[in-house]
């Protein structure tokens, strides 16, 4: 038994979230205790994001930082867990003396081994092979203080989009089979989870024993306990119609689909290696909202792609204008070192990229605001979430994903769903009063 005070910090994805509660899983099997307070743990735990390189440097930024955590308790350990472990490996543990173990995104399944064997040999390791680590019954993550969780459905990712490092640091696709995944639900029901997430670098493509992710995503609406079911991401190239009318037959099936759409120039998807067109996208929109025509729709979009024009990028937003995203995730384009779009030609200083990119933005939190006040005078089902007390509020979320704060929440509690109506709304928030 380890018998360790830990603390976890997690950066990036939700697959990250989930591997983090899968970690904590662990620990706690093997008598460790989780805290809050870095101060008090003897373990600290960092699981990193290196999609961008923002988030790689800001990982990094803070590994640095715990260089005098270390110092200040004798014996305290340091592990980095996660993409940039994977991507970086051996050469994190040269460059900061403070790691002991550097875990990729498949060996942090095995921490308690890795960390039962530093402390036996203080040889400090990197461990980031890839191979398939497959599903382990064992872990069931722990979303402790919590009425949502992530579930991994299946892991890695073949698309090879021509700017992502995912299939490198996560390495080539695998769906968990069916059963494991219903009997994780079932258990994550059991400790009073109410709304589950199925995650991996693109659900459309889960394949096990036969059963697709639409026949996946209607058994999982079926388990007992679990009052809404949420899924993401999506690839629009196989986002197809069985998909949408499961959604729509299923009222646990939440009416959300996030389906990154990246550009909305055809040569520029292209380029991007993203296997559909701008045309074939808004025919899937076009369906879904037929389908669900109260469809919450979210999106992911980069600006400054290399070979961008400015007329490419007009194209962008004049596709967000005309398919009007609920929200979306936005974005300058990020050179990853490995990926083919990092050895194109046309690669845009950092100056456009930025502009284009608040042209974006701008854009975007109007159409997110104009989304927003339209739900004004309407009366929505809110899964709550947690209290702000400061504001004598509940927050919660809406089924198409949407935050909402309501007053009027007496007697109210975390995992509760209750109506509320919109009185007012923000680029980012709903504001109501429960009815």
């Amino acid at each position: 038994m380890l018998n360790l005070i830990y603390h976890i910090e997690t950066y990036g994805c939700q697959m990250n979230l989930y591997d983090s509660a899968a970690a904590r899983t662990l620990l706690d099997q093997a008598g460790c205790r989780e805290t809050e307070d870095p101060e008090q743990a003897q373990l600290m735990v960092i699981n990193s994001c290196a999609v961008r390189g923002h988030a790689e440097e800001r990982v990094l930024g803070r590994v640095g930082e715990l260089k005098s955590w270390k110092r200040r308790g004798p014996g305290r350990l340091m592990v980095l867990m996660g993409c940039v472990g994977q991507e970086n490996g051996q050469q994190l543990l040269e460059r900061f003396a403070q790691l002991d173990l550097v875990l990729g995104t498949e060996s942090y399944r095995e921490i308690t081994r890795h960390l039962e064997s530093f402390l036996t040999t203080k040889e400090r390791a990197a461990a980031t092979g890839l191979k398939k680590a497959g599903p382990d019954k064992r872990i069931v993550p722990s979303f402790e203080k919590q009425v949502s969780a992530f579930l991994a459905v299946m892991r890695g990712c073949d698309n090879f989009c021509s700017y992502c490092i995912v299939p490198y640091v996560r390495g080539r696709e695998y769906s968990r089979p069916s059963r494991d995944i219903l009997g994780e639900m079932k258990c994550l029901a059991e400790r009073g989870i109410k709304e589950v997430t199925l995650v991996g670098q693109n659900v459309n493509s889960y394949l096990s024993a036969g059963t697709d992710f639409p026949a996946l995503l209607a058994r999982a609406a079926d388990v007992p306990g679990i009052e809404r079911i949420r899924f993401i991401t999506s690839h629009p190239k196989d986002c197809g119609i069985k998909l949408l009318k499961t959604m729509a037959g299923h009222q646990k099936i939440c009416r959300h689909l996030h389906l990154p759409l990246q550009s909305g120039s055809d040569r520029i998807l292209s380029l991007m290696n993203r296997s559909y067109t701008l045309g074939q996208y808004r025919a899937t929109v076009d369906t879904a909202r037929e389908l669900m025509p109260d469809l919450v729709l979210t999106s992911d979009l980069i600006a400054g792609f290399p070979g961008e024009s400015e007329e490419d990028f007009q194209m962008t937003l004049e596709a967000m204008q005309d398919i009007r995203f609920d929200s979306a995730f936005t974005y300058k384009y990020s050179i990853r070192p490995g990926t083919k779009a990092a050895q194109m030609p046309g690669q845009l200083g950092d100056e456009v990229r930025q502009d284009r990119l608040a042209r974006m933005i701008s854009l975007q939190q109007g159409i997110s605001l104009e989304s927003n006040q339209a739900d004004i005078g309407k009366t929505l089902t809110v899964l709550v979430e947690k209290a702000v007390p400061q504001r004598g509020q509940m927050m919660g979320r809406s089924h198409g994903n949407k935050p909402v704060a309501f007053d009027g929440a007496s007697g109210v509690s975390p995992g509760d769903i209750v109506k509320v109506r919109v009185n007012k709304a923000t680029q980012s928030t709903l504001i109501g009063s429960m009815l």
